[in-house]
């Protein structure tokens, strides 16, 4: 017998309020470990007139709130069951599908930045080039723009469809190899990204490998190793998406919380180094990626690895956006004493047109300058 919806919601409702009632009464008890001398001092004048004493309040209350992580969680939980929102960050699609509000949201001066990091990266080629190291940059296409078919009542701006040839012509316009994953994922069958989660799948994640490792053949960078298929698992396992834990609903009782999608996980085993003479330097690979959480999720390493026949140097940061890890290993003892002979620069097609950092015109500078 299915639940009416009102007392679906009705149960989430009184376990907030018993929690909310529950944590108020343990914060009271909790709160009279704190001295007398410190109430004294909330009581004093000035400290009230200045807004001091408040502040410190504060602070006590929540050192002592011991349910105010829990009670946040439950806040959330309720907003979502009520009104189904999902926060500022994340936006709900069709039935289970989830995108990053990011890439829906047109920046100011995105033109001039996508300028910029077309000049960043070109100005890293030349740097490059002259140590006799290859690059080449891919651009993972956004959620939004491969699983557009689940978007539903969601609106992908017009002026996002020509952003990634316009930015992979101006790089291609001053000698720098490039791939547009674009197509490859489109032409991929099935489901490519998670639908909770930011990242590709297994099936997007594979089939980006594969391209990759053939566009680095094409180019006679590398060849590919005809042992390098790997037969993707049938088995599932269940994980909470990052957008859910971005929406904050994930840690919630399963009442208050989205399902937990059922994710396809495949047993890859390492790629041994074929030979210690690569670059010099015996165990180092010769080919580093550098990147976002797209390379360090869906064993995109480990499949381009197998492509390959040997390991790759995974250097990707999790939050990196477009240069954080690129920033982390070109000024590091990594890059400096064991350099590669080829450089994989993964792009999210979002990152292209965000605000500037600092750190990137920092970078730039350095690079005008001839510091890399």
């Amino acid at each position: 017998m299915s639940i009416k919806p009102e007392k679906r919601i009705l149960v989430p409702v009184i376990a907030f309020v018993l929690l909310l009632f529950g944590g108020l009464v343990l914060s009271v008890i909790s709160l009279q470990a704190v001295s007398t001398e410190e109430w004294r001092e909330l009581k004093d004048p000035q400290k009230l007139l200045s807004g001091e004493s408040t502040q410190r309040f504060t602070q006590l209350l929540n050192a002592h709130f011991v349910l105010g992580t829990l009670f946040n969680q439950i806040e959330r939980g309720l907003q979502w069951n009520l009104t189904g929102d999902y926060g500022p960050s994340v936006r709900a699609g069709c039935a289970e599908w989830l995108f990053l509000a990011d890439e829906l949201e047109i920046h100011a001066d995105r033109e001039k930045s996508a300028q910029f990091r077309a000049e960043l990266a070109t100005r890293l080629n030349t740097k490059l080039q002259v140590r006799g190291i290859n690059l080449l940059i891919v651009v993972v296409p956004d959620k939004t723009r491969i699983e557009s078919r689940h978007l539903c009542g969601l609106r992908r701006p017009a002026a996002f469809e020509s952003r990634v040839v316009n930015w992979q012509e101006a790089l291609k316009s001053h000698g720098i190899a490039t791939l547009d994953l674009t197509q490859t994922l489109e032409n991929t069958p099935g489901e490519r990204y998670y639908r909770t989660d930011t990242h590709w799948n297994e099936t997007g994640s594979y089939s980006a490998a594969k391209a990759v490792s053939a566009q680095l053949e094409e180019l006679g960078w590398v060849s590919v190793s005809s042992a390098g298929e790997v037969t993707l698992s049938p088995a599932r396992v269940a994980r909470s998406g990052d957008l859910v834990h971005l929406a904050g609903l994930d840690g919630l009782p399963v009442c208050l919380r989205p399902a937990l999608e059922q994710a396809q996980v495949t047993d890859v085993a390492p790629v041994a180094m074929v030979s210690d003479d690569l670059f010099g330097d015996a165990g180092t690979p010769s080919v580093a990626l550098i990147g976002t959480s797209f390379s360090r999720n869906s064993n995109f390493v480990a499949f381009l690895s197998h492509r390959l026949g040997e390991p790759v140097a995974n250097l990707a940061k999790d939050g990196g956006d477009f240069a954080g890890a690129a920033i982390a290993y070109f000024s590091g003892n990594t890059f400096r004493v064991t350099p590669p002979k080829q450089v994989i620069w993964e792009i999210p097609e979002r990152v292209i047109e965000m605000p500037v950092k600092e750190a990137e015109r920092k970078w730039l500078e350095a690079l005008r300058k001839g510091v890399l």
